[in-house]
């Protein structure tokens, strides 16, 4: 008994290695956007039944679960919750976009809704959810900014929805309010990475919605006084890039947004992964955190065999 003990012992750093190397999730956005893809999401659809198969700790959303060309309606938006929090057993997290609440006053839409309106209501329905991993937490002054930790890995989701960071096309909500919430949200956001990309991990992986590498109409870092004539996602590239060059640890972003499906290394240090979805990529990834330096993570599509394209954009 005591030989059994010793060598289970020795086996116990070999074990957590191991452990620590197979850390895996899946990741998906921009869906449902049709009764197409809400069928691969439901039970004995394509991609349900793929999920069940696949090993993994967690699964995400990065925002946009409904079509732009969709009312806001409170019926729709629980509906498609219960569908994509649904497709996996294991915990679920959601991150809002655009699609969510900042595009819900388009004058094509009926009904339409005032945006602030529809923040308060994602908070309340689906910033609320304690999912059942280590270490989770939510941001007090950000609900939906959420964290937890997995074999020493940070993960963490940040507020950053299109629409410029929600600060163009304001149809119905006061300007200069909706503007006032932006830089909030920019601040507690910045508050929230300090707070969580400490050296004390091995990898850390950032959702968001927004596609911070898409070109904007305008230039400029958004501060407390600008309005829409900025550029919204600058303060959050030169923020990633300043961690990667500083962090001994590699970092993964991961968002959606934008209909490309795509994954490399943007900068020194720093990974970029355009998930899955949208009409164009009916699809989920899997991400797998490895312990290699020069390739500290793999994506692999659950249902496409074709070769993840690299990412473009500034």
């Amino acid at each position: 008994m005591q030989l059994v003990k010793l060598f289970a012992m020795a086996l116990m750093p070999m074990l957590s290695v191991f452990q620590a190397s197979a850390t895996s999730f899946l990741v998906f956005g921009d869906m449902p956007y049709t009764e197409i893809d809400r069928g691969m999401l439901m039970p004995n659809g394509a991609l349900q039944e793929k999920v069940n198969d696949i090993q993994h700790d967690f699964m995400v959303h990065v925002g946009d679960m409904k079509s732009g060309a969709e009312p806001c309606t409170d019926q729709l938006l629980k509906d498609n919750y219960a569908l994509i929090s649904n497709v996996s057993s294991q915990p679920f997290i959601f991150t809002p976009g655009d699609n969510d609440w900042t595009d819900c006053d388009r004058e094509t839409l009926n009904p339409r809704f005032d945006e602030l309106e529809r923040l308060d209501f994602i908070r309340k329905h689906f910033a609320v959810q304690i999912p059942n991993l280590p270490k989770f937490k939510r941001q007090q002054t950000v609900p939906e900014n959420q964290s937890w930790i997995v074999d020493d890995v940070q993960f963490l989701t940040l507020h950053v929805p299109g629409t410029n960071n929600g600060r163009r096309q304001i149809l119905l909500s006061d300007k200069k309010v909706v503007h006032e919430e932006s830089h909030r949200r920019d601040v507690e956001n910045i508050k929230w990475l300090d707070n969580l990309l400490t050296p004390s991990h091995k990898a850390a992986v950032i959702f968001l919605q927004a596609d911070l590498y898409q070109k904007e109409k305008h230039s400029g870092r958004c501060d407390k006084n600008s309005k829409a004539k900025c550029d919204g996602y600058q303060l959050y590239r030169e923020a990633l890039a300043e961690y990667a060059a500083q962090l001994s640890y590699p970092l993964l972003l991961i968002h959606g947004d934008t209909g490309e499906f795509c994954f490399s290394e943007q900068s020194k240090n720093l990974w970029r992964l355009n998930a899955p979805g949208d009409f164009q990529y009916l699809d989920i990834a899997k991400v797998k955190v490895k312990g290699d330096k020069k390739k500290p993570f793999k994506v692999t599509p659950l249902l496409s065999q074709d070769k993840i394209a690299k990412c473009k954009g500034l």
